[in-house]
């Protein structure tokens, strides 16, 4: 029989709390500023969406970073493709019209550098990009980057640097906690389930935020917090 050490059992929910509070906070990092770019001033036309604008994943206010926008032509004839981006700024948006030929089969990535002369409502930098292409119809999409008041660069490799920190949490953590629970005990079998539960709702709310499907990220993230009081109340 294996030795159980409740120190290390401690020790696993410690971790646990670590990786769920990396990831609330890397998966609103992604799901609170494109909920946010979907109600920010920019025209809405209801069009299909364009899947392929990117925003930064995390900024600091010492970054200067692309938002990328990738389009291409699926036919077999030349496509004229009409873009229309804007990016906030504290006064008035900054628009980018641009109008190109793809021929068929090409590529094209088009890209805006942004920085802190974009932030706008303090913490944000927003993106609406408008495309025509001919029997394509059109389509737009928003995107949002938020910004962390930090005097040095690398707001991505932070972002990825507390996802790879909260997924090793959660897995070393897991392991520690029933390698040496006592599942004899009935609070701990509930306390085990509740975390699993826990661990669960935040890895979906962080795939889905980075799949820009906002809504369902936070209503994600909505339960765990609704799941967190019930287990620490009940």
């Amino acid at each position: 029989m294996r030795k159980k050490r409740p120190a290390l059992h401690l020790l696993g929910a410690i971790f646990i709390i670590f990786a769920i509070v990396l990831g609330i906070l890397v998966a609103a990092a992604r799901a609170v500023p494109n909920m946010e770019s979907s109600l920010y001033g920019f025209v809405r036309y209801g069009y299909r969406r364009l899947t392929s604008l990117h925003c930064p994943v995390l900024m600091t206010t010492q970054d200067r970073l692309p938002v990328t926008i990738r389009l291409n032509n699926p036919l077999d004839k030349t496509l004229t493709w009409y873009v229309n981006t804007q990016l906030s700024t504290p006064l008035i948006m900054a628009t980018d019209k641009q109008t190109f030929e793809l021929q068929p089969g090409e590529t094209r990535t088009i890209s805006y550098e942004v920085d802190k002369s974009n932030i706008d409502l303090y913490t944000f930098i927003f993106v609406h990009a408008f495309g025509s292409a001919g029997s394509l119809g059109m389509r737009e999409a928003t995107c949002g980057t938020f910004i962390l008041p930090l005097s040095i660069t690398g707001g991505p490799t932070i972002y990825y640097t507390a996802l790879g920190l909260g997924t090793i949490f959660a897995v070393l953590g897991l392991w520690l906690w029933f390698r040496h629970a006592d599942m004899s005990e009935p609070a701990v079998v509930s306390r085990s389930w509740w975390l699993r539960f826990l661990l669960l709702l935040i890895a979906l709310a962080i795939i889905t935020s980075i799949f820009i499907w906002w809504f369902f990220s936070i209503l994600l993230l909505v339960l765990t917090m609704l799941t967190l009081i019930v287990a620490l109340f009940r």
